[in-house]
């Protein structure tokens, strides 16, 4: 065992102690939270989008829909038969150590028929990434890791696109298993710019797609951290004379996320209202007819909240919007989290033998080809140490 355990006890304690502390104040900041939530309905929608004006870009947080942001929303029927389309993606990074420079994204998707006794249909294929284009962007830089996520999350959504073509108008539900915002933190990244741009136009191609279809596109978070409904709950509390940008930034629930507010607020099987996600992520989305919307559902399987993303031509029509509520508590029923993406991860995920198996491949067409494959050095003495022997000098 190389890790010295006793060297790295206390730490553990002491993370231990700073976690309960933690756990402690949030339960202490949590009645006021959602004692908040509760009065939200009293206030003034005029006075919170006032405030809004009055910060103007200093305003980084989500905006209130048509939907009162304290209204919560009972449980849909489910519809007595609904197309659900799962696609998840693993990959391989490029690793300049093995036989060849490569990267490999692997797509995997379930379609199941909720209400029709047919038996699922499930798919994979893989994506091999090896030409110039592929591993090295405009400036002849490396790709970046950024860059294959997002070509791996471009091929869940046109895998999702495909499915969706084939629901012959039927009521479907199409979910990936994270939200739809992911891409422009590739926008952020100078070396990737171009390259993120690119993505985002396909992606939003594919959006197109899945929207012509007639199909509910959804994004689905489980265990979100994120805390945009408490910003927007801290703005509407403030007296109108005292909004700042300092006091928006000193916000008291800053310890909780939504989902703890959530988890306080919405019986089993309700979901929030709807809340446009921030204007400075959406934009380009929006531009497109996509702008993001969000809202948080209980799912009924031990107390869990989940964030939810869709489009607005999703959240703006309320039978499309009924299957995603619908077709998620659906799906979580059983295990809490839903059923094909379960099914899609299972399908994408390459594991060891996968791997190795690849290895094998590559290195007996290398052969054929009169190359000797090769790994470095390194990769070689890892590989020897990894086996946890001793080796003698």
């Amino acid at each position: 065992m190389s890790l010295d355990l006793p060297q790295v006890l206390p730490q553990v304690g002491e993370l231990s102690q700073h976690t309960q502390r933690r756990l402690a104040h949030k339960a202490e900041l949590l009645p006021s939270a959602v004692g908040e939530f509760h009065r939200w309905p009293e206030r003034e929608p005029l006075e919170l989008a006032e405030k809004l004006k009055r910060l103007g870009a200093a305003w980084h947080g989500p905006l209130p829909t048509e939907e009162a942001p304290g209204q919560v929303f009972p449980p849909p029927p489910l519809p007595p038969r609904l197309h659900l389309l799962g696609a998840d993606g693993s990959q391989i990074y490029p690793d300049r150590h093995a036989y060849a420079l490569f990267y490999l994204i692997n797509i995997g998707s379930l379609h199941l028929t909720h209400g029709s006794g047919e038996t699922p249909r499930a798919s994979s294929f893989p994506i091999l990434g090896f030409r110039d284009e592929d591993l090295y962007d405009e400036n002849e830089h490396p790709v970046d890791i950024s860059v294959i996520h997002g070509r791996r999350d471009l091929g869940e959504l046109q895998e999702l696109a495909r499915l969706a073509e084939t629901n012959d108008g039927e009521p479907t539900l199409a979910l990936v298993d994270n939200g739809l915002l992911l891409w422009l933190a590739l926008q952020e990244r100078d070396r990737s710019r171009r390259e993120g741009a690119r993505l985002l136009a396909d992606y939003l191609r594919a959006m197109d797609h899945v929207r012509q279809s007639g199909a509910a596109l959804a994004g689905y978070i489980d265990q979100p951290g994120s805390a945009d409904v408490l910003a927007l709950l801290h703005l509407a509390s403030l007296p109108m004379d005292s909004v700042s940008e300092a006091t928006i930034r000193s916000n008291p629930f800053r310890l909780l996320s939504d989902a703890d507010l959530f988890g306080g607020c919405l019986p089993p099987g309700h979901r929030s209202a709807r809340f446009i996600a921030s204007p400075a992520l959406n934009l380009e989305y929006a531009r497109k007819g996509h702008q993001i919307q969000f809202f948080y559902v209980h799912t009924g399987f031990q107390d869990r909240i989940a964030r939810v993303e869709i489009p607005a031509w999703v959240g703006d029509h309320p039978e499309a919007l009924g299957w995603v509520h619908a077709g998620l508590l659906e799906e979580c029923r059983v295990t809490g989290f839903p059923y094909v993406l379960v099914r899609a991860h299972e399908l994408a995920v390459v594991d060891q033998g996968d791997r190795k198996a690849l290895d094998d491949l590559l290195a007996a067409s290398l052969a054929r080809e009169g190359l000797l494959p090769r790994t470095s050095q390194k990769a070689e003495t890892k590989k020897w140490t990894g086996q946890r022997r001793r080796h003698r000098l």
